[in-house]
């Protein structure tokens, strides 16, 4: 079992995307592009806002791009899966 690491930071509001990475490690299966946005919602909230070591205030739509272009993320045909290879440990 992965143990969740929450890295909110409630003077911020925000989520820092490694919890969305952990979160995605331990569902273990793709999340279809097409409730990516629900998966998120039921998880940190509809609101979530997210951060990275160098990105503040980003909404979902705004962090995916910037995950996939870190070959964090990789959007599949079954869905949006972890690139574990990629994965930082901080």
């Amino acid at each position: 079992m992965v143990q969740q690491r929450r890295l909110f930071n409630p003077e911020t509001e925000m989520t820092h995307a490694h919890d969305l990475l952990h979160t995605l490690l331990a569902h273990a299966r793709p999340v279809p592009a097409t409730h990516i946005h629900a998966f998120v919602a039921e998880r940190f909230g509809k609101a979530a806002r997210f951060c990275t070591c160098s990105h503040q205030d980003l909404s979902l739509d705004e962090l995916l791009p910037i995950m996939q272009a870190k070959g964090k993320l990789v959007l599949t045909e079954q869905g949006w899966q972890l690139n574990f290879a990629e994965v930082c440990a901080h």
